[in-house]
């Protein structure tokens, strides 16, 4: 795809998700810094109406503020009283308060849990919670969980999340936007893995090779989209790009991204008839928080049928156990493209990116697949019926497989340009619209809103 807390009232809020203090308000001055604590903090004994945050293997560092403010940097923030611990301290943030873990901190792939009573001080703004890695370069955030703090009674916030596979830079952050925003303690602690499977609902469709076991799926059973297992935005520019080529859309979360009945529609709109940029339109995409490398992936969809529609399930690199992220290697599972004249809707893209001078050579294709352009062309049209793309890697080629019959396969390695192993991949779909290609003869406007609908995503490993 990619081209070129009331004091005894506490409540509680869970999402499951696959970084600064001085005194008063007003000018901000910054607490010393210090690493997270190797030992469990000191605990007080609990009382009346307070909620109990940190015990054994505590990762962050004076988290209730009994040190004062050491481990914390801040702007605009101060020590108040606590209202839920007798004798205790609270942090009250008008602006930000963060606190950096140490490089070893943090395990790659290791769950953990961050758990922080708080409210805001009015009834109106709110606050954001978040846990961010960096990568190296520029320190760029390229994984954000982070919860929001929208009530003026005191509730209990939890992230449970797993560390990427580049660990070594993270940090914890406060950030009030239009309120004052109370903390009154925060914890971060080890925790069991974090489920990545769920049990599927039908087996219609599927078509998985034998030797593979279920590592990940989302069979999009509830009313909204699980973003404890999903982001809505590409990887780079901190988690936040919004398209990629020369398309005409912008992914949004205005009602991009409905569920309902067991399917997941990512939803296309015209929004604009005259964008200086050509940006008139608004999508849907999902990027899996889980990563992996090698094995066999699937989803059953079924394809928008207006001109100019590019929707696409592919795999991109993420950021390697090194830090590093780069662009190639990708894998395009399947990109459908409905131009009207060269690309039409019973044909079905499957191609990978190499790194400059590298090869990747077929050693088979099905008499339907196009080697020269990468697609297959059917006997049926892709939007009139539910489809099943899939796709099986290993460490030196990918197959391709559209309703359980294999279309191709071809030689690949996933290896940035310097010969070193690519950081894992992490899944997405998406539905994008013009552009050069898919725009290349117009867009039907008459066919929006429309939709990339999605049965379900899964994702196998290697059980032998």
């Amino acid at each position: 795809m990619r081209r070129t807390i009331r004091p005894r009232a506490v409540n509680t809020v869970v999402l499951i998700l696959g970084t600064w203090l001085g005194s008063g308000c007003g000018g901000g001055t910054t607490g010393p810094a210090g690493a997270p604590e190797e030992a469990p903090l000191g605990m007080r004994s609990p009382q009346p109406g307070a909620t109990t945050l940190l015990i054994s293997n505590e990762l962050m560092r004076n988290g209730r503020f009994d040190d004062g403010l050491n481990g914390w940097t801040i702007v605009d923030a101060g020590l108040v009283t606590s209202q839920l611990r007798a004798g205790g301290k609270a942090l009250n943030v008008g602006w930000q308060a963060s606190q950096t873990f140490a490089a070893t901190s943090l395990v790659a792939r290791h769950a953990y849990t961050l758990t922080v009573v708080a409210r805001n001080e009015k009834a109106t703004g709110t606050a954001e919670l978040a846990i961010k890695f960096h990568r190296p370069a520029g320190a760029e955030v390229f994984r954000t969980y982070k919860a929001t703090v929208a009530s003026n009674a005191y509730q209990t916030y939890t992230l449970n999340f797993s560390a990427p596979e580049y660990a070594a830079m993270a940090d914890f952050s406060i950030t009030a936007n239009g309120t004052r925003v109370v903390v009154d303690s925060v914890s971060l602690q080890p925790r069991a893995a974090i489920a990545q499977t769920e049990p599927i609902t039908s087996p219609l469709g599927s078509y998985v090779p034998a030797g593979y076991a279920l590592a990940f799926n989302d069979e999009f059973n509830g009313t909204a989209l699980n973003r404890g297992k999903w982001f809505t935005r590409y990887l780079y520019a901190g988690g936040t790009m919004d398209r990629l080529n020369d398309e005409q859309q912008r992914y949004r979360d205005n009602d991009n991204h409905r569920v309902a009945d067991g399917v997941l529609s990512l939803v296309a709109r015209k929004v604009s008839a005259n964008d200086p940029n050509g940006v008139d339109y608004e999508s849907g995409m999902i990027r899996s928080d889980w990563t992996a490398r090698y094995g066999y992936y699937e989803a059953r969809v079924k394809m928008p049928g207006g001109i100019g529609v590019w929707p696409a399930f592919w795999l991109n690199s993420d950021v390697s156990a090194t830090g590093q992220l780069a662009w190639p290697p990708e894998i395009d599972i399947f990109e459908f493209v409905n131009n009207g004249v060269e690309d039409r809707v019973n044909m079905l893209h499957s191609n990978v990116h190499t790194n400059p001078g590298a090869s990747s050579a077929f050693s088979y294709a099905d008499p339907a697949f196009n080697t020269t352009w990468s697609y297959y062309t059917a006997p049926f049209n892709f939007n009139e019926g539910w489809h099943t793309s899939g796709a099986e890697w290993d460490a030196t080629s990918v197959s391709m497989y559209i309703d359980g019959k294999k279309v191709c396969t071809r030689a690949y390695t996933w290896t940035y340009a310097d010969g070193s192993s690519a950081g894992p991949a992490h899944i997405l779909l998406n539905l994008a619209v013009g552009g050069s290609w898919a725009g290349r003869h117009g867009i039907d406007d008459s066919a929006f809103p429309q939709a990339l609908q999605v049965d379900w995503v899964r994702a196998y490993k290697r059980a032998y």
